[in-house]
């Protein structure tokens, strides 16, 4: 643990988990590297980049308990802090057992909606009619819902 920052790189306030909390990231750090960050210690299933106010948390999830394990104890009796681009990066147990990317349209550009349509020329359909169509579905969705 370096003792140059007077923030601490690892807080023990949670069980260990098979997916870690990684802060003080450099801005827009990509999948690859946390990819690599972690490779060492075992397989990486999943990432979550560029999360919190200042795009510069993320979250690692191994295929295993152990190698998260490995991680943390590798870079808590280290000399050399983990990095990313020469920051020091804090790690910590998270207290997700999985990451679940649950992306809005907000967080996806370009989303695309494909819609077939079957029994009718598809240059009578205009765009009011398939936004009657689905604003329909939508209501009826939500009156069975309740």
């Amino acid at each position: 643990m370096s003792s140059v920052s007077s923030q601490p790189q690892f807080r023990y306030t949670t069980a260990p988990s098979k997916v870690l909390h990684l802060r003080n990231l450099p801005w827009e750090c990509t999948e690859e590297e946390l990819i690599e960050l972690g490779k060492p210690f075992g397989k990486v299933v999943n990432t979550k980049c560029n999360v919190g106010a200042n795009k510069n948390q993320a979250f690692i999830e191994f295929a295993d308990l152990n190698q998260a394990i490995a991680m943390i104890s590798y870079y808590a009796s280290s000399s050399e802090p983990a990095q990313v681009r020469g920051k020091t990066v804090y790690l910590q147990y998270s207290n997700r057992q999985e990451i679940v990317n649950n992306k809005t349209t907000a967080d996806v550009a370009g989303n695309v909606l494909l819609v077939t349509i079957e029994g009718v020329d598809a240059r009578l359909v205009s765009i009011d009619v398939l936004h009657l169509a689905f604003v329909i579905e939508n209501s009826q969705m939500a009156s069975l819902m309740h």
